[in-house]
């Protein structure tokens, strides 16, 4: 087995796009912060390779990657935890759509992580 991707897209809750701005805004100007959050994330089993947001009142896109073993469930129980996107604000719902490797003949949309 390898690692699976999966595209997230993430929306607002009222009134939490500001709020969660300035807490990625602070983790965004703060490399230590930044680099501690990455290894976080590669401890939990997930690499975020692209952050893509349309605009600041959303949506954003995300493409994600799963290590092998790691679940669908998985990703979404991370990603709604308060060590994944919304940062321990519930600021966001998350969307996951599992990308279907196959149909690309096995290309992935990133070089793999793990």
């Amino acid at each position: 087995m390898a690692s699976e991707f999966y595209v997230v897209h993430h929306h607002f809750k009222p009134n939490m796009a500001g709020p969660w701005w300035e807490k990625v805004g602070a983790l965004l100007g703060d490399v230590i912060a930044f680099e501690e959050n990455v290894k976080l994330q590669m401890d939990s089993g997930f690499f975020n390779h692209s952050f893509m947001p349309t605009s600041q009142t959303g949506p954003i896109y995300c493409v994600w990657e799963a290590k092998d073993g790691k679940t669908e469930a998985d990703l979404q129980e991370f990603i709604d935890g308060p060590d994944g996107v919304n940062f321990g604000l519930s600021a966001m719902n998350n969307n996951i759509m599992k990308l279907d490797l196959e149909l690309t003949g096995g290309q992935t949309p990133y070089e793999r992580k793990f």
